[in-house]
């Protein structure tokens, strides 16, 4: 059975971003060969985690972080209007074009995790001082990744406890 789908008119600027990101690493390839002497062949595995770290942190920084939301709402609609005395702001992405597809874009982990690992693994392998802003990076991402461990276990434990509360009161009636 053939899938249905709404026609998106994003198509067009998907694959120019794609032309992009695809020109881009073409780029940082060629600029770490001529910088570097050569290209990556190995990367230490403390190293790879230190970067995979890093990448996790801009992530979350660029999609989730409220730091950065400003960024985000660039590139989508935003309405403020009062209701019962309290302010609220409502956000809602373009229908199509360069600005819906930045917003999506902004919004996807995934996307958004390759381009940051780009950027680090660039910045790292290029520049000398990046070595202490991937460090930084990676020490956060590690701390982030720990919360949202402690935040997953915490919730689980809540979830048990509400239903074995609600066996319990099964059981009584």
């Amino acid at each position: 059975m053939p899938t249905q789908r709404i026609k998106e008119d994003q198509n067009f600027w998907n694959f120019i971003f794609s032309l992009f990101f695809i020109a881009v690493l073409v780029a940082a390839l060629w600029g770490m060969r001529e910088l570097r002497g050569g290209y990556l062949v190995a990367v230490p595995p403390f190293d790879a985690l230190l970067m995979a770290f890093a990448a996790f942190r801009v992530t979350r920084l660029v999609v989730y972080d409220k730091i950065t939301r400003w960024f985000r709402e660039l590139f989508a609609e935003t309405r403020s209007y009062e209701k019962d005395g309290t302010w609220y702001v409502e956000v809602k992405p373009h229908v199509s074009g360069f600005r819906s597809t930045v917003y999506d874009l902004l919004n996807c982990p995934w996307c958004i995790g390759v381009w940051s690992a780009l950027v680090v693994t660039f910045c790292y392998f290029v520049f000398p001082w990046a070595w202490s802003v991937v460090f930084f990076l990676a020490l956060a991402g590690a701390g982030s990744m720990l919360q949202i461990i402690a935040n997953g276990i915490g919730w689980r434990a809540e979830n048990l406890k509400l239903e074995a509360k609600e066996k319990d009161r099964d059981l009584l009636l």
